[in-house]
């Protein structure tokens, strides 16, 4: 178990992060998204936003990942076995022309949260690993007070196998740095998909 002033270090506080109203555009999530990135320094902002209902509550988590799969649904204007079903050429002509809402895309707080005084960094990462997200909420008497982003959880895991004796550390540190690279490649990925898309503009 981590304890509070530990989970700290790991934790993006509430403060450091961006909000955007639920009922906002994606558009307008994925401007907002780009002014995080560059928040501390150049790319090494926060990569998630938070989503506030009307009365500035936090709703929900809205992910670098979870916007750049929305924005794949433009593509779709031009596949005509999509466009050929009733369902699906409704749905993106609505997209088109009235843009997809924050709150149809974001991830629920209540989906997966952590409590703050009761925080094991072994579940985290079972839970990053099992379910391919890349942060979570951290909650404190049901009050977002900031999230835990994946990488920072698998660096710490990694940092704490190799202030373990040598002999019960082999199997941890192997599994870890699997667990670890597999985590930074997802993390990334859309990092790269992101810059690519713009490079090709």
């Amino acid at each position: 178990m981590t304890l509070p002033y530990q989970l700290n270090d790991l934790m993006i506080p509430i403060n450091n992060l961006l909000t955007i109203n639920e009922y906002d555009s994606v558009r307008k999530a994925l401007k907002l998204m780009r002014e995080s990135f560059h928040q501390e320094s150049a790319w090494q902002g926060p990569h998630v936003l938070v989503a506030i209902d009307n009365h500035q509550k936090p709703v929900g988590l809205l992910t670098l990942k979870t916007l750049l799969r929305s924005t794949t649904v433009k593509k779709s204007l031009q596949d005509p076995d999509f466009k050929s079903a009733y369902v699906s050429w409704y749905y993106i002509k609505k997209c088109h022309e009235k843009g997809i809402s924050v709150k149809e895309v974001m991830r629920p707080i209540s989906v997966f949260s952590f409590n703050y005084h009761n925080f094991d960094i072994n579940t985290a990462a079972e839970i990053f690993i099992r379910n391919g997200i890349n942060y979570i909420p951290v909650l404190d008497n049901d009050v977002l007070v900031g999230t835990v982003d994946k990488s920072k959880i698998f660096y710490k895991l990694h940092s704490l196998s190799n202030s373990l004796p040598k002999c019960n550390t082999s199997f941890s540190l192997t599994r870890n740095f699997k667990n670890f690279k597999c985590s930074m490649s997802i993390l990334f990925s859309s990092i790269l998909q992101y810059d690519s898309k713009k490079a090709s503009r």
